[in-house]
């Protein structure tokens, strides 16, 4: 099976706008951040978004590189990583973005969101280190 380039690219292209907008956010003076809690918000908003576009691609590299289907974001991670598209470092860290992802999703009244916030400007580069991985192999 073949990989819809275009549909990587733009899983990519959806990653990076919503890393340009978590950016503009964590960039703000923090007081300014948490004056209007529309912020917070939308940071949770944009990190979901992002991490769903990650998502996409993994599950779409595994079923049309790996001709393997998966059950949840952490066993496509782990494909990849015993595929050697991602290094043991990396796919523990998207692993990690995952659960992270699950609690947003699932279980939101039990995340702080001084946690968000912290995610947002601490842990972006996973993103970035992921995107490059999967370009290294086209």
């Amino acid at each position: 099976m073949q990989i819809d380039i275009e549909k990587i690219k733009q899983r990519i292209s959806d990653i990076n706008e919503s890393l340009e907008e978590i950016q503009k956010l964590t960039s703000l003076d923090v007081n300014e951040f948490w004056s209007d809690k529309r912020n917070i918000a939308a940071l949770k908003y944009f990190l979901l978004q992002a991490i769903e576009a990650l998502g996409g691609i993994c599950v779409h590299i595994c079923a049309k590189r790996f001709n393997k289907g998966v059950s949840s974001l952490g066993e496509c991670i782990e494909i990849l990583e015993k595929e050697k598209v991602l290094d043991k470092d990396l796919s523990e860290r998207l692993r990690n973005m995952i659960r992270f992802r699950n609690k947003l999703v699932h279980r939101y009244w039990e995340i702080e969101d001084q946690k968000v916030y912290e995610y947002a400007k601490k842990d972006i580069k996973d993103f970035t280190d992921f995107i490059e991985a999967i370009k290294r192999i086209f």
